[in-house]
């Protein structure tokens, strides 16, 4: 690892640099950050930073008083190339510094200018308290702060109402689309992340609120889409000086392919196709611990049913369930298991027509949502996890792989060569292989031997991969590897989709 972190602090005149080599205002010495979730029956929370600062001047520490509030952002720099260095510095011949301590004689540039190249890891605001204390001739400033995604989780107001009496006593009324434009619009207000929910499918109408229920507008956004078989989990993606709140469906399969020097990679909802990972890269613990899911048998929407009284709308709980669909073992269905969450979505109606006359509609689950439900409960409970698993600086370079040190989900993952790779399960399908994501984790930064050192402890879940038709010799096509470079079994070979082909020589690109 080549390069190190940078903190940036805005009091409302634009960002100043914490860490800077010029300006020298404290060093930051280190941080950790709480993201993500456990599993996939509870959203994320905003993420949680603690960090410290060394102050040799007091300059900050006597401003300790007036940091809340403040807008703390902190990236790694780019892999440093000589261009990057400062002319300041003087010609070549006077630099008696080692190549791989490059990182320390250059400052990223300010990160709201669009030639910014470094990774941004947070965005959030300084949290009240913290603690200052002497240290040698200077300070040491131990601080927090909540990722931005934290002003959606405060803002709770009244939304939208309407004027039909069928709506008497309620708001947050109107359509899907409508309430996420609302809630992107009081967000663009607050200064807050804008949400991106394209790609999830608007499928129903939404039911709206009693004018004495407040929900949170994260909550609000969780409910909006949380019957969608893709199971949007939100979290909030930094860039440059912005962040945006958007999805990693867990629901959505992932496809496995293999590049032509025998190379796992894994293509994402959206068509891009990501490099796999060595697991001789990937720390775990010393036994390299599987854990054993505990088995869950059904997913639980609690949605509304639409109601009414003396011609106004109500609207009570009402749950859909989605099983296995004869998929998972009968013992493994003994005891149930459920994962429940709360949609808005209208799943009933017994209004006698008061909510079809006031343009209301009701969802309910389709044969390909109940399969993809299906789906991905045989992938929750026929895949063992990793129980510890790092992803370190030192090992995988964050220049290449940034996804992988971001307080969000990765996206999907696939890793090469563990040991665990042979253990295949009673349905012929590898028992620790196929696609995964982050989900949550533990991001840290100190400083080791005069190097910094980036660690991710992230909790792997399991994706679920398309393998809706066997794959066949002919699927190979003209692959070119030959079989001593295959390094994986044959059970992992059948989730492989997509065999890279070999060029062709004078094709029109």
């Amino acid at each position: 690892m080549a390069q190190q972190c940078f903190m940036f602090l805005d009091w409302g005149d634009g960002w100043v640099a914490v860490n800077d080599h010029d300006n020298d205002v404290a060093a930051l010495d280190g941080f950790s950050i709480q993201w993500g979730t456990d599993g996939i029956d509870q959203q994320p929370d905003p993420s949680v930073m603690t960090f410290r600062l060394r102050d040799s001047t007091g300059w900050l520490t006597g401003r300790a008083l007036t940091l809340a509030g403040a807008r703390v952002l902190v990236q790694i720099s780019a892999q440093p190339t000589w261009g990057m260095l400062r002319d300041d510095m003087g010609a070549w011949s006077a630099q008696r510094m080692r190549l791989d301590a490059m990182h320390q004689a250059y400052t990223p540039g300010n990160p709201s200018g669009k030639s910014s190249a470094a990774t941004t890891l947070f965005d959030g605001l300084v949290q009240n308290g913290g603690e200052a204390r002497p240290r040698g001739d200077g300070w040491l400033l131990e601080l927090s702060a909540s990722s931005r995604m934290i002003l959606w989780k405060r803002m709770q107001k009244q939304g939208p109402i309407s004027s039909d009496a069928r709506y008497t006593g309620l708001h947050w009324v109107g359509t899907m689309a409508e309430r996420l434009t609302e809630l992107n619009r009081r967000a663009g207000e607050a200064d807050a992340p804008q949400a991106n929910a394209n790609g999830l499918p608007i499928t129903a109408s939404v039911a709206p609120y009693r004018t004495d229920d407040y929900p949170s507008q994260l909550a609000l956004l969780h409910r909006l889409y949380a019957h969608s078989r893709m199971w949007p989990l939100w979290y909030e993606y930094p860039d440059r000086d912005a962040s945006r709140i958007d999805y990693m469906p867990f629901g959505a399969p992932a496809s496995i392919g293999i590049d032509d020097t025998a190379r796992l990679t894994v293509t994402d909802w959206t068509g891009e196709t990501l490099d796999g990972l060595d697991a001789a890269d990937v720390i775990t613990d010393d036994e390299q611990s599987l854990t054993i899911p505990e088995p869950v048998t059904q997913f639980v929407i609690q949605g509304k049913t639409a109601k009414a009284s003396d011609g106004a709308l109500e609207f009570d709980q009402h749950e859909t369930a989605l099983t296995d669909m004869g998929r998972l073992p009968a013992n493994l269905k003994a005891t149930q298991s459920s994962v429940t969450v709360e949609a808005d979505v209208v799943t009933a109606d017994e209004s006698g027509g008061v909510w079809g006359r006031a343009g209301g509609s009701v969802w309910a689950p389709t044969d390909a949502d109940r399969d993809a439900f299906a789906r991905l409960l045989v992938t929750i409970d026929r895949r063992l996890r990793p129980a510890t698993v790092v992803f370190d600086g030192r090992k995988l370079d964050p220049a290449t792989h940034a996804r992988l040190y971001l307080t969000a989900s990765s996206g999907p993952l696939v890793i090469q060569g563990a040991t665990s790779s042979r253990l295949t399960g009673d349905d012929g399908i590898p028992a620790t292989g196929g696609a995964w994501a982050t989900i949550g984790g533990t991001l840290t930064y100190q400083w080791s031997s005069g190097r910094p050192l980036l660690r991710n402890e992230v909790t792997l879940w399991p994706l679920p991969v398309k393998t809706d038709t066997a794959t066949t010799w002919a699927d190979m096509g003209a692959w070119p590897v030959t079989w001593d470079m295959c390094r994986f079994t044959l059970a992992e070979l059948a989730l492989i989709r997509q065999f890279s082909q070999p060029t062709q020589e004078g094709s029109q690109g």
